[in-house]
């Protein structure tokens, strides 16, 4: 993992490799290893490498032969090695990194060399014989990238306090996703002008105008279906292997001790279960059952026969942290993050690779929400009403309508703007889907869960640690959306399939569960908000707003200057 920062001019600046200085300078804890920057009058890259796969010191930014290629890149290529060998005797390979098979995929494949990459990755590549740079997301959104245009300038970087040391940070209260999901989870953000690269898309920008900059959206999963056949036993054979697999090459390619965090619940379990981690960690906090999976945390790892560190925060870490959390994190997400963020500061004294089970809900029909929709849809079948798909659509309104009500967490949830959002956001995965189980998942997949992988990556990059999630495996994301819907959801049971695989790895008691809570924070019970596990909705969202407010917008200038400075001196070339 790394972090990566970059400025494009649109005329001759003198001081850009000092001004990426800057940026790279306040995000060294994404990067610790080494240091590197290269630029002339017109574009400047930098990055902070954090060395996981290959642990010897390289040459950053990344070039070609020639350096008219050059690469700046975050996240790994975990097929690289495959990938590589086929011009292992065509290149001059000086070592054994995922980025430099990067560089010379492009030069034997162009940009096509994302189909074939399975990994998390985001990346800037300048082609000096183009003149055209190349800004570069993985296909379901892991890894983050982040760009502004500002006096000219096109600045971007890993994370948004980069920009910010070259820009004063502007609120933007209009920002539709963070106003219908309670989070940014589309191209707009908090900040006006600050812009998130999309799942599967890369920007190209000519190095002599940046206002022709096109986005190019090279992968969706409702693009890339494939065919499974319709039978049962074929799903959950294959399914297996890919599950086994994805965890497999998420392994391989470590030279360090790696650990998981255990919920208790079915996808960390299966995870621990597949993967066999050298360290197991978990939270609790002795507020009763509620907020206590440490029994079935504890389960799993008496399972797999390893040690189980129990990880206890308190309110009182929780008001010494929350500023550091939320400037860490960069924008307003939920305080799910808290756990992460205690518990990770004790995996990085054992290990500086994690795994989570983040996908398997979305994938798989995993949330207890897709049960009304589901179960909506399921008069369709009824001969009777064969003929009367209209009266149903009448009485129910359309599954789209349905499920954008379901899922608007706008305070004004009638706001038509909002509405219109949320309509235009999952109406074509709906319609791509053509089934109301895929559809539910599809739009979660690329809206919410974007902040589970926000957080995720956040958390982690604070501790200069790399976390990987095999159930994103975008050969798992096609087969999740093109197998039969029917083996998500089954006779009311959530993740059908999945729990009938999982029954092969993980205990009994885990699979048949009925009591799914999630990694939550106790804040209900903390700030006296009502019993019961109920949120009050507003006001949480108003604290996380406020907090974010303060410290990027009262604090943050001083906080900003005083980011720390490269370790090294870095000659200019080019």
């Amino acid at each position: 993992m790394c972090g990566i920062v970059g400025i494009l001019s649109g005329r001759p600046r003198l001081d850009l490799l000092e001004r990426v200085h800057e940026m790279a300078g306040i995000l060294l804890h994404r990067g610790p290893d080494q240091q590197g920057a290269s630029g002339d009058e017109t574009l400047a890259l930098g990055m902070n490498r954090l060395a996981i796969v290959d642990d010897r010191v390289h040459d950053v930014p990344y070039t070609n032969e020639d350096e008219g290629v050059r690469l700046v890149y975050n996240g790994e290529v975990y097929n690289h090695l495959d990938i590589r060998r086929r011009f292992r005797q065509t290149h001059s390979l000086r070592n054994d990194s995922d980025a430099e098979t990067v560089v010379h995929a492009y030069e034997e494949m162009g940009l096509s060399m994302l189909d074939e990459f399975n990994g998390m990755y985001a990346f800037a590549l300048a082609d000096y014989s183009k003149r055209t740079l190349y800004l570069v997301r993985d296909k379901v959104g892991e890894k983050p990238l982040y760009y502004t245009v500002c006096d000219g300038c096109l600045y971007f970087a890993s994370e948004i306090k980069a920009i910010l040391t070259q820009i004063e940070p502007r609120y933007n209260p209009q920002c539709r996703s963070y106003r219908a999901f309670e989070i940014c989870c589309d191209r707009e953000t908090l900040f006006e002008g600050i812009y998130s690269l999309l799942p599967g898309e890369y920007l190209e920008v000519p190095f002599d105008d940046i206002s022709a900059m096109r986005h190019v959206r090279y992968w969706l999963v409702t693009d890339h279906l494939i065919d499974v056949p319709d039978d049962d036993a074929y799903i959950e054979r294959e399914l297996t292997e890919l599950l086994e697999d994805a965890v497999r090459v998420r392994t391989r390619n470590n030279r360090h001790g790696f650990g998981c965090l255990v919920s208790g619940g079915v996808d960390s379990a299966l995870l621990v279960g597949m993967a066999r981690p050298d360290y197991l960690y978990t939270c609790t906090y002795g507020l009763g059952p509620a907020y206590d999976e440490l029994a079935y945390a504890q389960l799993v790892a008496d399972h797999v026969g390893k040690k189980l560190t129990v990880v206890r925060p308190t309110p009182q870490e929780f008001e010494a942290f929350r500023s550091d959390i939320i400037y860490t994190l960069d924008l307003p997400c939920t305080w799910t993050s808290f756990n992460l963020f205690c518990v990770l500061n004790r995996v990085r004294e054992d290990c500086r690779v994690t795994m989570t089970g983040e996908g398997i809900d979305e994938l798989f029909g995993g949330y207890h929400r897709y049960l009304l929709l589901y179960h909506d849809d399921q008069i369709r079948g009824i001969e009777a009403m064969e003929e009367y798909g209209y009266l149903i659509d009448k009485y129910y309104g359309s599954p789209v309508d349905r499920y954008v009500r379901l899922i608007n967490r706008c305070d004004e949830p009638q706001d038509p703007a909002v509405r219109r959002y949320l309509r235009s956001t999952a109406e074509p995965l709906f319609d791509a889907a053509g089934d109301v189980t895929h559809g539910m998942g599809l739009v979660d997949l690329y809206t919410t869960m974007q902040v589970l992988l926000h957080m995720s990556d956040r958390m982690n990059m604070h501790y200069s640690m790399e976390n990987r999630s095999p159930f994103l495996d975008p050969r798992l994301v096609q087969f999740a959306f093109s197998m039969p819907s029917r083996l998500k959801i089954h006779n009311g049971v959530t993740k059908y399939i999945i729990k009938k695989i999982a029954r092969k790895f993980i205990p009994r008691e885990i699979v048949e569960r009925k009591d799914k809570r999630g990694f939550l924070a106790p804040l209900n019970a903390w700030f006296g908000w009502p019993t019961g596990g109920k949120y009050d909705r507003v006001a949480y969202r108003q604290l996380c707003l406020e907090d974010w407010r303060k410290v990027f917008f009262t604090g943050s200038g001083d906080r900003l200057r005083k980011a720390p400075r490269w370790r090294q001196p870095v000659p200019v070339s080019r």
